[in-house]
């Protein structure tokens, strides 16, 4: 790398805010995001190595592209979750002891008392605040 390399570094790393925006839009051709002036320093330093010394490879990014597609998710909202039939078990295992709740018509039964949702009930079982229908295996986290 060269001096004038390690100097424009320097230089990215002292703009101010209104610099910073002016090189973003010479560098990516379009105007700065709203963003912190630390993550445009981050961002104009990559543009700016990237040109002297070029991109990733094709290979990388056909990698890159590939584990893209296998973790994408689709561009529609989270499906509601299904309604329960009243009468429908729900069996978890906690810690080794089997915990079975009965869906009723307006609550949980679980344990010899009718509970108002799954997550006072997955509190109740692990003393720690649960998204009751994830902690019965009904739904995924959110990635």
């Amino acid at each position: 790398m060269t001096r004038r390399f390690y100097l424009t570094m320097a230089q990215i790393a002292h703009m101010d805010p209104t610099k910073l925006a002016e090189g973003w839009a010479r560098r990516y051709g379009a105007p700065a995001p709203s963003i912190s002036p630390d993550l445009l320093r981050l961002g104009l330093a990559y543009k700016f190595q990237e040109q002297r010394q070029g991109g990733v490879s094709r290979t990388t990014k056909t990698i890159m592209k590939q584990a893209a597609v296998k973790t994408d998710t689709p561009d529609r909202p989270m499906m509601a979750p299904r309604k329960l039939t009243p009468g429908t078990r729900l069996v978890r295992d906690w810690r080794g002891a089997g915990h079975t709740v009965t869906v009723l018509e307006d609550g949980f039964a679980y344990d010899g008392k009718q509970w108002p949702s799954l997550s006072a009930i997955a509190k109740a079982i692990t003393g720690a605040h649960w998204n009751g229908p994830r902690f019965f295996g009904l739904t995924e986290r959110r990635k």
